[in-house]
């Protein structure tokens, strides 16, 4: 199973363990939820995934590595208490709260959420002592005398013993209580999110002929040899901020991300012709309707064996993606901009505050606790927070410029300033529409740049304009930006693609019939 099926199945599972019967209860008793394990290589995604299964499915969320516990830490420490049996009085050991079940209880009370998921990563590298414990909360969900509350999903990760020489193998008994996933590295499953999050174009391209190179080991008794998925994502975040401090990225560098001298010095190479490329042709003018660059670029591509075009391919997607990052990113700050005007409103009546200064300082305090404990608890994601706290950022800058602006025209009109939070909600109004109508330019903008690109790539007899439909397809926020604003010429050649590949494996089956 590749990740992106395993975060599903994942899902999938918090859905059916926190469904609830017709009388309230769970409908799948605590005692046949089994804990879910995942394993697979490291450097996967597997601790993301967790976290975005929580947050997709709106409970709580917990965490913890393992390798950083003791037996003491993990199950509490020993005390004594003083019971009676039969008359006589015997001093009995006792155990306090285990550090990861009162967290788990602390979770519960500060975010007011009585489900969960609990995390315990490097499940199969506990340490001897710990062990034993481990076994009891995989079979029982309790740590020494203290169970896990109900409506927490118990979930663990680890590395398969090729991978780590401290895994300990679970016998038969216990994984038959365990709800066992095996991820597997899948380039294909990894490049939509890729995509998404618009990683460095080279990376991509790269990727896309050299696929064998995602997911690299070798171990010798000398040597070890890794390239990981997290290994490629690091990279490109390094690549993206070295090129805005114009700092020199050499082989040495790439090599400390991709553990693979070969590898690093072949995508070394790739990368200095990528950027020499990149440097040399006018990709954004071309998106933007320059007649002088489109004809460089078509002179470029005629001429050009396929990893070039390939590159070019690349150039325009990465310059798309980031125009549908920053429109959805804009597209979902006005929707928290509204949600948070709507609640200052509501929190103004409650309050009936006659001054607009004390009342947003108290709404934003009140706002900027509820995000910590949130960000505490995994209840929101760390996108989702920072996105509000740039909402609450903003109503901070809005609310001392809205009241500059009205000192200043008090003093040039001799009238008292309007410090009224009626006033105030009109000008956030204001502000509202004027972003509403720059979102508006934009989704003209993307369409425009949709339509160039199309245009352009079917003067190509290659399989160029393929790759480029595929990949706006396979990324998600393309997807979600062409439901929400339907573009007529991808629709077309996106439906055209679609019936070649049917058309293509229907081939394929009568081929193998005959």
């Amino acid at each position: 199973m590749n990740i992106r099926d395993a975060k599903q199945e994942i899902i999938h599972t918090i859905m059916a363990y926190t469904a609830k019967n017709e009388w309230g209860s769970y409908a799948i008793p605590s005692v046949r939820q089994r804990p879910i394990l995942l394993i697979g290589p490291p450097g996967i995604g597997k601790t993301a995934v967790m976290q975005q299964a929580a947050s997709a499915c709106g409970v709580g969320f917990v965490s913890y590595s393992m390798t950083h516990h003791t037996r003491q830490s993990a199950i509490g420490l020993p005390f004594l208490e003083q019971r009676e049996f039969e008359g006589r009085s015997y001093s009995i050991t006792e155990y306090t709260m285990s550090e990861i079940i009162s967290s788990v209880f602390c979770c519960m009370e500060e975010s007011g959420c009585r489900e969960g998921l609990l995390f315990l990563d490097e499940i199969n590298c506990v340490s001897e002592t710990l062990a034993p414990a481990i076994l009891q909360l995989l079979q029982n969900k309790t740590f020494g005398n203290h169970r896990l509350p109900e409506g927490w999903v118990l979930a663990t990760a680890g590395n398969p013993q090729e991978y780590n020489k401290s895994v300990r193998e679970f016998d038969i008994a216990t994984l038959d209580r365990l709800k066992y996933i095996k991820v597997e590295a899948d380039y294909d499953a990894w490049r939509p999110y890729a995509l998404e999050n618009n990683l460095h174009a080279a990376i991509l391209s790269y990727l896309d002929t050299h696929r064998e190179q995602f997911y690299v080991l070798h171990q010798t008794y000398i040597d070890k040899t890794f390239v990981t998925a997290r290994g490629w994502e690091d990279l490109s975040c390094l690549l993206l901020q070295y090129e805005l401090l114009h700092l020199p990225v050499t082989p040495k560098l790439i090599g400390q991300y991709l553990h693979s001298e070969e590898l690093a010095n072949d995508f070394a190479g790739y990368y200095q012709v990528f950027t020499a490329r990149k440097q040399t042709l006018p990709v954004t003018a071309m998106l933007d309707g320059d007649e002088k660059a489109t004809e460089q670029c078509l002179t470029f591509m005629t001429s050009s064996a396929f990893d070039g075009k390939l590159h070019l391919v690349h150039l325009m997607l990465s310059c798309i993606g980031t125009q549908f990052r920053s429109f959805m990113e804009n597209k979902q700050h006005l929707v928290r901009f509204q949600e948070c005007q709507e609640r200052l409103e509501r929190f103004w009546k409650q309050q009936k505050a006659e001054s607009i200064r004390p009342l947003l300082s108290s709404f934003l305090a009140k706002e900027r606790e509820i995000m910590r404990i949130r960000q505490e608890h995994g209840l929101s994601s760390g996108q989702e927070i920072e996105e509000i706290h740039r909402v609450l950022y903003e109503f901070q800058t809005l609310g001392y410029q809205y009241q500059a602006e009205q000192t200043s025209y008090a003093a040039a009109s001799s009238e008292p300033p309007h410090d009224t939070p009626d006033e105030f909600f009109q000008y956030l109004r204001q502000i509202h529409q004027t972003q509403s109508d720059n979102l508006e330019h934009s989704v003209k903008k993307l369409h425009s740049m949709v339509d160039y690109s199309i245009q352009f790539l079917e003067q190509s007899d290659g399989p160029e304009l393929t790759i480029f439909l595929s990949s706006l397809s396979q990324n998600r926020l393309a997807a979600e930006f062409f439901r929400r604003c339907p573009c007529e010429s991808f629709t077309r050649h996106r439906k055209l693609l679609e019936f070649g590949q049917r058309e293509q494996i229907l081939k394929q089956k009568l081929e193998k019939l005959f």
